[in-house]
């Protein structure tokens, strides 16, 4: 059988780490509550008054202070009080669930072909990493939709906004969103990856050869 040559292994494998680095970024989005981090004030009283709102998929924290000091809020998708709709945090969480599957299917398969010694196709490895790219940029389309059309304008809840809260133009993307778009920036650097190596003609290994050249050498010289 061909053997894959050294160049076609190197870069295969270093898909590997991008797959790991693109699990580990978007398991760190999931878990943190910072995909919006914006400010709050009090239209009838904005001198005296500040507020803090974060927040992630499923749960975020909110403080407002107003004279009295600062009082802590919690929310989460369990007691339906998240600033996001539902279908843009769902949306957002499903298709990171499946941008994170096809990344874990391509790091097994970047350490499967870059240990096997005979010749095997990287196609797979392609499909899964298109797959984190394509579901990595769903999300963020959403999440993005989502922001444009309603966060940035508000996020504060029916009790603030009767309160005179108000979080207009104080909202911005957090910490949470970035890292699931440097997820698809690694996920997109292993396709490229995996491309130079489809393209590289080459099929034998380039070391084996000379090393076998010389043992053969030596048997005969005995």
């Amino acid at each position: 059988m061909m053997k894959l040559n050294l160049f076609k292994r190197s870069m295969i494998f270093a898909t590997f780490f991008g797959s790991c680095l693109c699990i580990a970024l978007i398991v760190g989005s999931l878990g943190t509550t910072h995909w919006i981090d914006a400010r709050a004030r009090r239209t009838s009283d904005p001198l005296v008054s500040v507020g803090r709102i974060n927040f992630g998929l499923f749960e975020g924290q909110k403080m407002v202070n107003y004279r009295y000091g600062w009082r802590n809020y919690n929310f989460s998708v369990k007691t339906g009080t998240h600033p996001a709709r539902r279908w843009a945090w769902c949306g957002t969480a499903a298709q990171l669930g499946v941008s994170l599957a096809a990344s874990g299917g391509a790091c097994v398969l970047a350490a499967l072909a870059s240990a096997s010694r005979d010749r095997c196709s990287p196609r797979p490895l392609l499909v899964c990493n298109c797959s984190a790219v394509l579901f990595s940029m769903g999300a963020i389309a959403v999440w993005l939709t989502e922001y444009f059309l309603r966060l940035q304008h508000n996020v504060m809840s029916e009790e603030d906004l009767a309160s005179t809260w108000s979080s207009a133009g104080m909202a911005d993307l957090g910490l949470s969103f970035w890292m699931v778009v440097a997820a698809a920036i690694s996920a997109f650097v292993n396709n490229v990856c995996i491309l130079i190596a489809m393209a590289d003609g080459r099929e034998i290994d380039t070391i084996a050869p000379a090393l076998e050249e010389k043992v053969n050498g030596a048997i005969m010289l005995y």
